[in-house]
């Protein structure tokens, strides 16, 4: 029972410790993938958002 609420509370620390820390990619590839899960889901979705959006990652030095 201690080794399950010891594993417990170390993988509930470790979750913590990763949220807390910033995204590795940059904002406007996070913007990037936002627009592109509403655009998955709404087929009336401006192409030049994401056109715009992609260069911008990539400018941002992420990947698109």
């Amino acid at each position: 029972m201690r080794a399950v609420s010891l594993a417990l509370a170390l993988s509930a620390s470790a979750a913590l410790d990763a949220w807390a820390q910033p995204p590795d990619e940059p904002y406007s590839c996070r913007l990037l993938n936002g627009e592109q899960r509403k655009c998955a889901l709404n087929p009336k979705c401006d192409q030049r958002v994401i056109d715009r959006l992609k260069r911008e990652c990539l400018r941002d030095g992420g990947r698109p």
